[in-house]
């Protein structure tokens, strides 16, 4: 799974390349805003027409020690499902993984830092990261995998 997204997501850095750079330079001149940016990544093993998961917002700004919440929203009619989010704040390195929770019949969850939750229903995913600081600047992903 994480080997896929790696592929996946290489493939689209380029694009994001140059923004992820200016991203870091706006955040560091002000030295309060965090600003982050949401992608998706769909890893449905068994795809069937309809799957789908998309960021609600592409670009967020947060202020340095307050929380910030990203979501997702999912669609599928599996009804195991496994919500990942992973941080990508280098071109140089692959993208790390933060946390991921079940939804719909799956109550499983490894968060393993507790400065970040996650909040799941049957249409969405949320990532909140708590006391940001200028390291949270990164582009943000989320990833679904189902069981059929």
């Amino acid at each position: 799974m994480l080997l896929y997204l790696f592929l996946l997501l290489s493939h689209i850095l380029g694009e994001f390349k140059n923004r992820d750079s200016s991203l870091l330079e706006a955040a560091a001149s002000t030295h309060h805003l965090i600003h982050l940016m949401a992608s998706c990544s769909a890893l449905f093993p068994g795809l069937t027409a309809g799957d789908s998961i998309s960021p609600d917002q592409d670009q967020l700004t947060g202020t340095e020690g307050k929380s910030v919440t990203m979501k997702c929203n999912y669609q599928t009619d599996s009804n195991y499902v496994l919500l990942s989010w992973y941080k990508h704040d280098s071109v140089l390195q692959a993208p790390q993984f933060i946390l991921w929770k079940g939804a719909k019949t799956s109550t499983r969850e490894n968060i393993p830092d507790k400065r970040y939750i996650s909040r799941t229903t049957d249409k969405s995913t949320e990532l909140i990261i708590r006391e940001l600081t200028l390291a949270d600047t990164a582009l943000y992903y989320c990833a679904a995998d189902t069981a059929q």
